[in-house]
């Protein structure tokens, strides 16, 4: 896709998307996109040296959310998403595709590393939120 009055800059979207998004329209008439109510970041050193420095309020838990019904505290840390080792958010996203009402195990590191296993169950995400 190129912008008008904006030469030279173009932006392309990886075949894989849009295959996804073609499937979505063909068997639901829309995109569909699972929600579960998480702030969610990429841990790397720096980061945790930061969040260990801050209030133990960040990252929060959307109130009313999946996320918040499955038993997610502020902090927990993802380790595995249904089973399998997980350290980036695009890995989340991977595993849950595009699985609305589906119920996921998910293994979290609490404070002083106490695991835990939630079970949460994905939302449709609302465009609004």
């Amino acid at each position: 896709m190129k912008l008008r009055d904006a030469d030279g800059l173009s932006f392309s979207v990886p075949i894989d998307y849009v295959v996804k998004i073609v499937e979505h329209f063909k068997k639901n008439g829309r995109v569909v996109r699972p929600w579960l109510g998480l702030k969610m970041l990429d841990l790397n050193p720096m980061v945790i040296a930061q969040l260990k420095e801050r209030s133990s309020s960040f990252p929060d838990v959307t109130p009313g959310s999946p996320a918040e019904r499955a038993g997610f505290a502020p902090g927990d840390v993802v380790t595995e998403f249904d089973g399998k080792p997980v350290e980036t958010i695009k890995e989340i996203i991977g595993i849950m595709g595009d699985k609305v009402g589906v119920p996921f195990k998910v293994l979290v590191k609490r404070a002083n590393n106490v695991p835990v296993t939630l079970t949460v169950t994905p939302e449709e995400a609302d465009a609004s939120r």
